[in-house]
Order: structure tokens, then C-alpha cells, then sequence
């Protein structure tokens, strides 16, 4: 039986059975979803995401204290706002290769 029957067969049932029908249906692929959202935050993971644990937790044990973190951040910006508007970089290529398009 192909979707398409199965639909137009659901469609001359009585609603209160096509509410229950939907209900079931709704509960199950939830149902579905949670199992696969379990299984991803359980120990089924694979080595790379907790060596990708591991370097995030490295990450924030280097990072020091939150003060100190935006402290350094917004020197950074203060410096590149200076850069940006009194010390621009130049680019400069010290040769050119021309080669004809295709």
C-alpha cells in the first residue's frame, strides 16, 4: 500500500480516530528523535569527539580568567581600530605572472 492510499484511507475514518492516529504518530517519531539525541550525547561517541572534548577543555583552561580574557580583547580591538585608520598595511607583490585565459 503506497502513502498516497493510505492517506485517502485516513481521510474517511472518523476524526476523533484521526486525532488518535496523529497523536500516536506524533509520539512515536518523538520518540524516534529522543533515541537518536540520547545515543549522540551518551558514551556511544566516537574518540574524535572526546579528543574534541579534550582540546576545548585545554582551551578554556588556557584562556585565565573571564576579566583578563576581555581585557586582552579589547586591547586587540583598540589596535586594530589604530591600524585600521592611521597605519594601514600595504600589500606590495614583488612579481606579476600574466597567462592567457582559456
Amino acid at each position: 500500500m503506497n502513502i498516497q492510499a493510505h492517506i485517502e484511507n485516513l481521510k474517511t475514518k472518523p476524526e476523533h480516530i484521526r486525532k488518535q492516529i496523529a497523536l500516536w504518530s506524533s509520539a512515536a517519531l518523538t520518540l524516534v528523535i529522543f533515541l537518536f539525541w540520547l545515543a549522540g550525547t551518551t558514551g556511544m561517541t566516537s574518540s574524535a569527539t572526546d579528543s574534541a572534548t579534550a582540546a576545548v577543555a585545554n582551551a578554556v583552561d588556557n584562556a585565565g580568567a573571564p576579566a583578563q580574557s576581555m581585557l586582552a580583547s579589547v586591547g586587540s580591538l583598540f589596535g586594530d581600530i589604530k591600524n585600521i585608520f592611521f597605519a594601514p598595511k600595504k600589500i606590495t607583490y614583488s612579481s606579476i605572472e600574466v597567462s592567457p585565459g582559456k
